[in-house]
């Protein structure tokens, strides 16, 4: 499975510089291989691009989708150096229109 993504996307209008700032709103994300459905978009902003039109997903959900496709149990819990348990994906729902 590949997944191509940043932490953020960038503002839908120019700033004041000429530039654009950092946009946690929305954001996009390629996947693909190892399960995933293929050839698809899921999720809609408006068109101007300052809002989520669909149900949103989080980068949790993400996770939990790539870790279902690649075979792998969402119940699976890490244990941190210091002893904090941690769940994969953190407890992210499956995006059902990407699993194959």
């Amino acid at each position: 499975t590949i997944v191509w993504m940043g932490e953020f996307s960038r503002t839908p209008r120019i700033n004041g510089n000429t530039g654009r700032d950092h946009w946690a709103r929305s954001w996009s994300t390629v996947v693909g291989g190892g399960g995933i459905n293929g050839g698809i978009a899921v999720g809609q902003t408006s068109a101007d691009g300052t809002r989520v039109e669909t149900e949103p997903y989080s980068a949790e959900d993400l996770m939990a989708t790539v870790c279902r496709a690649m075979g792998m149990s969402l119940e699976t819990t890490f244990t941190s150096k210091n002893g904090r348990p941690m769940k994969i994906a953190n407890g992210g729902k499956v995006i059902k229109e990407l699993i194959a």
